[in-house]
C-alpha cells in the first residue's frame, strides 16, 4: 500500500503527493459545495473526508495520533482544534466511546459536521463550533469532565516555519491564537484527575513540551518517536501525559511510516488492513 491511495499529505514527514479526489456520486458522498472541496478515502472502514485546498487538510500525523490512543466504548474525549474531523472518525473506527470534536474554524467545522453525518457516526461523534481556549474556561459543566483528551496542536511558534498567506492553514500550523502554556493548560481543565491526553508534536520540540506539561500538573507518561524511515533522524513524537501522575516515562520502540520511496510499514499497513 502506497501513500496515493489514501487522501494523506505528508509534509512533516518528506512525502510529496496527494491524493485526488474520489469520483464524486449522488450518494452517499454528495457533491462539493465549492470548487475548492475535495473527497478523500481515510481507508478506514470505507469513510472519506471532504477537505478544501485553501484551508488545513489533515496529514498523516492525525492518524498516527489516532493509532496512538488506547480508546475505550466506555470513555468521553474531546479532540480540540479537529478540522475536518478526521481523528474523531478514525476514533468511532477504533472504539472510542464518544468524541467532542471542537473547531474554531467555521469553515472547517462545517466540513466535519458534513463528514460526520455522511459517514454516518453521529452517534460517537459531536461536532462544537469555538474557540476549546474559551470553551473551557465558560463552559464549567465541561471542567474534569473528558477521560481524554487528544490535540494534534500547530506545530510552530510565531518566527518558526514558513507562514501561510490563508488564515485557516496559519492558525492550524502556527501558534497565532494561543502559546503552547495556553494549550496545555485548555488540556489540564477539561480532563478528569487521571484523565489522560494525547499529542503528536515535532521532535525539536519535545523539551518544550514536557516541561509545559509538567508546568500544569500533566505527567508526561508515554513516548513514541516517529521517524519517516529507518536511519532516518525522529521528526514526530507522540505523546501521552496524565493528569496528576507520578514521574515514571515508558519509552516505546520507534515508529516507522515508510518502507522504500512511498511504500507504509509493515505497522501502518496493519492499520489498513493491507498487511
Amino acid at each position: 500500500m502506497s501513500i496515493k491511495e489514501c487522501g494523506l499529505f505528508d509534509e512533516n514527514l518528506g512525502s510529496t503527493k496527494v491524493a485526488g479526489g474520489s469520483s464524486l456520486g449522488d450518494k452517499p458522498w454528495g457533491q462539493p459545495q465549492s470548487d475548492k472541496e475535495r473527497l478523500d478515502d481515510i481507508c478506514i472502514e470505507g469513510m472519506k473526508v471532504w477537505q478544501r485546498t485553501d484551508q488545513f487538510c489533515f496529514s498523516i500525523d492525525a492518524v498516527l495520533l489516532a493509532h496512538f490512543v488506547p480508546w475505550h466504548n466506555k470513555r468521553r474525549y474531546a479532540d480540540l482544534g479537529s478540522g475536518t474531523g478526521i481523528i474523531s472518525l478514525v476514533a468511532s473506527a477504533l472504539g472510542a466511546g464518544h468524541v467532542t470534536a471542537i473547531e474554531q474554524n467555521s469553515i472547517m467545522a462545517e466540513l466535519a459536521k458534513r463528514n460526520v453525518d455522511m459517514n454516518q457516526r453521529q452517534s460517537f461523534i459531536d461536532v462544537v463550533r469555538g474557540d476549546y481556549l474559551s470553551l473551557s474556561k465558560q463552559n464549567k459543566s465541561w471542567q474534569g469532565y473528558f477521560d481524554g483528551v487528544v490535540v494534534n496542536p500547530p506545530y510552530f511558534a510565531l518566527g518558526q516555519g514558513k507562514v501561510s498567506q490563508e488564515s485557516g492553514p496559519k492558525e492550524a500550523r502556527h501558534e497565532v491564537t494561543m502559546t503552547l502554556i495556553d494549550l496545555v493548560a485548555a488540556i489540564r481543565r477539561l480532563v478528569k484527575y487521571r484523565g489522560r491526553a494525547w499529542l503528536i508534536y515535532k521532535a525539536d520540540r519535545l523539551v518544550e513540551l514536557m516541561v509545559a506539561l509538567r508546568q500544569v500538573g500533566l505527567e508526561p507518561k508515554r513516548l513514541r518517536m516517529v521517524h519517516s524511515r529507518l536511519g532516518e533522524p525522529a521528526q514526530l513524537v507522540l505523546l501521552e501525559a496524565l493528569k496528576g501522575g507520578s514521574v515514571s516515562l515508558q519509552v516505546e520502540p520507534p515508529l516507522y511510516i515508510y518502507e522504500g520511496a512511498t511504500a507504509y510499514s509493515e505497522e501502518v499497513r496493519h492499520w489498513y488492513g493491507r498487511d
